[in-house]
């Protein structure tokens, strides 16, 4: 068990296949999430190993969800995925943690 923002909690840390769910998410509209993982609880540098190593295993175009509570994290996960052949699509802000959508595959449209 750990402390984090004063609360006790249990890393997750799960990894999870979720081909077909579909995540409405503002400013992008829906998105379909094949692979989440929940690092709530996680610090570094978990989340972004885990991260890494689920990239490896998914095909281009896939869209992997994240959910991360450690602030480190956020600006660690977007920055790498250049570096992982990866795009980082929105970070959401939830209640008590923030969803970041990656998907596999370099966005190059241009925008």
């Amino acid at each position: 068990m750990m402390w984090l923002f004063g609360k006790k909690i249990k890393p997750r840390s799960a990894v999870e296949s979720c081909a077909g769910r579909i995540v409405d998410v503002c400013e992008l509209g829906p998105i379909q999430v094949h692979v989440a993982i929940d690092c709530r609880g996680a610090v570094c540098p978990r989340p972004q190993l885990l991260t890494m190593k689920a990239l490896e295993r998914m095909p281009d175009g896939e869209v992997l969800e994240l959910l991360i509570d450690n602030p480190s994290s956020i600006e660690a996960i977007p920055a790498m995925t250049l570096t992982l052949g990866s795009t980082h699509l929105i970070t959401v802000k939830e209640t008590d943690y923030w969803s970041i959508y990656l998907r596999k595959g370099i966005d190059d449209t241009g925008d």
